[in-house]
């Protein structure tokens, strides 16, 4: 890894004079400031992953596509479907902030996001924001923020679509249509995808402590998926829209037990731990309104609704059909926002936002419902919101100010900063800085969830603050980053709590928590050879023991090549990563989780303007891991996909 690394970071010193053609490196984004701006003028630790990059790997999921980000580590226990976590820059997955087209998709009861939900066929693009982002966004974003957009650009109008089919029965279907008419322009699609999966749980690794043992089967996943986006400009300066996706999926693991906990209702015959189902609905839409009120005001109005149901069955294989928890979370989010322009190099940003939150939940395994059979949980919260920002930029110095107060009607309320500076060194050479605060507050299951999920109504909302310090490289076809930050959490949630009647934990704020470290990054293009590249070294431990942080790696990193000749276009992508520290799922004490180094290749064929295939190869070599302490992770796979997209773009009229 420590090899790897310098020789990858040496790419970036070439000179921009050995470029032979253009690479966007520099595009707009608007998660730095929640304004418009170039990649290259954000403050803030920030990076892109474009749908060109996204068509060139052909992803299975979402998961796969961020791994390798800087800052970004990806744990998942098995494959596509199962439970995932996502450490950025050490924070937990509840201090990620996870937005579709400005939506929260977080489950109010878990206190993260549903990402198997969101279909890699319906992104355009996303952005990730790292370090303390609550002064833009709010709640449960101290570790960052990744923002997913969904296809609305329409660059292309009529049929169109993909079939992929490979290893592990893996099948993936996508047919859509776009058009426009006058004014108003559409497109809609549908997306199935399945696989069998493979065996997740390592047959060595039995819990003792709750009688799970390894089931033969795989774990199968599938999906369906149906979006629909619409837009209508009512005149230049006005565009009312519509987006909506509707997704749900289906996957089994070997995380089921026999549900002893309540027998005699659910006892297992077989005497063996079987395959738990859950099976995941989720609708989300949005309204939306961009006005140009002036020369220098724009606004927008957004009204976003999002309904999650997740059902989980803890013993398929005797109940199949019976669900014994039942989850769901809606969320109504309303948002003004308006940007000012005050001079060529001035914005101001000021904006209102409020989000109503409910979790009806039962479960016959962790809840107690209650006697009159209504749901054991049904609670709800309002946040209301107010924010504020100020970007600009003078000769040589650049300056962004942010803050932002979140209240609530269940007596929580934060208000959170952030301030950044730059300083042009040269035409190429930037230095920029950045102080943060943040909070993530708990969720409405860790308050109200119930004795089974050890609820505490008193619990407070975590702690953070963080320095960030860059140097940024940009000419031409190259961007160039590294970045030193710091950052401390305090009154992290931990169900350590006391024992409840029902023998679970309670959560309580106890733990804290630091980690610092240095991020590298750089795309670039030689001799028509694009090189992206990451780095992170770090040190994540809990401060209050002075121990790692578990599966958080010291060091990580990817490299990723592609390279056009003629009609092909052929990459391969390499992701390593050193060991982490984790809990043996066998014995319950501490472990390692050992290094990797993974290669996959993509290859792309052009067959004319509107016909193409594309090749993926995961895990090359075939190596053997884990990064979830008893669960394997994919062997070597092979996906060939063909795509049909008619070539009649705007630009080709």
């Amino acid at each position: 890894m420590k090899k790897i690394i310098p020789i990858a970071l040496g790419l970036n010193i070439f000179s921009s004079s050995l470029f032979a053609q253009d690479v966007d490196l520099n595009p707009i984004v608007v998660i730095g400031n929640r304004q418009e701006q170039r990649l290259s003028n954000v403050m803030t630790s920030v990076s892109v992953i474009t749908r060109e990059e996204i068509d060139r790997q052909k992803p299975q999921d979402l998961i796969d596509i961020l791994q390798g980000e800087p800052g970004m580590e990806v744990r998942r226990s098995g494959g596509i479907g199962l439970s995932s976590s996502i450490f950025m820059r050490g924070a937990n997955s509840n201090q990620v902030l996870v937005l579709v087209d400005g939506l929260n998709i977080l489950d109010e009861f878990t206190n993260t996001p549903s990402l198997p939900n969101i279909p890699i066929s319906q992104i355009d693009h996303i952005e990730i924001m790292r370090g303390n982002a609550s002064a833009l966004y709010g709640s449960n974003a101290a570790g960052g923020v990744i923002h997913i957009f969904t296809k609305s650009r329409n660059d292309s109008y009529g049929p169109q679509g993909s079939a992929s089919y490979g290893s592990r029965s893996s099948e993936n279907i996508i047919v859509g249509y776009k058009n426009k008419y006058n004014n108003t322009k559409f497109d809609i699609s549908y997306n199935h995808q399945q696989t069998d999966g493979f065996r997740t749980f390592d047959a060595n690794a039995k819990n003792i402590d709750f009688g799970q043992v390894p089931n033969p089967s795989n774990n199968p996943f599938s999906s369906n998926n149906v979006s629909l986006n619409m837009s209508q400009f009512i005149s230049k300066d006005h565009e009312f829209g519509i987006k909506i996706l509707a997704s749900e999926f289906k996957v089994k693991n070997d995380s089921g037990s026999n549900a002893s906990r309540i027998s005699p209702y659910y006892v297992s015959n077989s005497g063996l731990d079987l395959m738990q189902r859950e099976d995941s609905k989720q609708l989300l839409m949005q309204a939306y309104s961009k006005d140009v009120i002036t020369s220098y005001w724009n606004s927008k109005v957004a009204v976003g609704v999002s309904n999650t149901a997740n059902r989980f069955n803890y013993n398929d294989d005797n109940l199949s059909g019976v669900s014994i928890g039942t989850y769901n979370t809606h969320q109504t989010n309303v948002l003004w926002e308006n940007d000012f322009v005050l001079s060529d190099n001035q914005t101001m940003l000021i904006g209102l936002e409020s989000r109503h939150a409910r979790v009806i939940a039962s479960d016959m395994y962790f809840q107690v419902p209650n006697t009159d059979g209504s749901p054991a949980v049904n609670s709800a919260r309002t946040t209301n919101s107010i924010f504020a920002g100020y970007t600009s930029k003078f000769n040589d110095i650049g300056l962004q100010l942010n803050v932002r107060h979140d209240a609530t009607n269940t007596n929580l309320s934060s208000t959170t900063g952030l301030g950044g500076l730059s300083y042009d060194l040269t035409n190429h050479w930037k230095i920029a800085g950045n102080l943060s605060n943040a909070f993530d507050a708990p969720s409405l299951g860790q308050l109200f969830g119930g004795p089974g999920s050890g609820a505490n109504p008193n619990l407070k909302p975590e702690r953070d603050k963080s320095k960030e310090l860059s140097l940024q490289y940009f000419e031409g076809n190259t961007l160039g980053r590294i970045v030193y930050f710091n950052r401390e959490s305090k009154d992290l949630f931990s169900q350590t709590g006391p024992v409840n009647g029902l023998g679970f934990n309670s959560w309580e704020n106890i733990n804290k928590a630091k980690n610092n470290g240095t991020e590298l990054s750089a795309k670039t293009l030689i001799n028509d050879i694009t090189i992206k590249m990451s780095a992170t070294f770090q040190n994540s431990f809990d401060a209050t023991t002075h121990t790692r942080l578990k599966r958080r790696a010291k060091e990580f990193g990817s490299l990723e090549l592609s390279y056009p000749i003629k009609q092909f276009t052929l990459g391969s992508q390499m992701l390593v990563s050193g060991n982490s520290l984790d809990t043996s799922f066998a014995t319950g004490k501490n472990t390692f989780n050992s290094g990797f180094a993974v290669v996959n290749l993509f290859a792309n064929y052009k067959y004319n303007e509107n016909w193409s295939a594309n090749l993926r190869v995961e895990n090359l070599f075939d190596r053997t891991y884990q990064v979830v302490n008893g669960f394997h992770t994919p062997d070597f796979g092979a996906f060939l996909t063909l795509q049909y997209i008619p070539f009649n773009s705007e630009n080709s009229k």
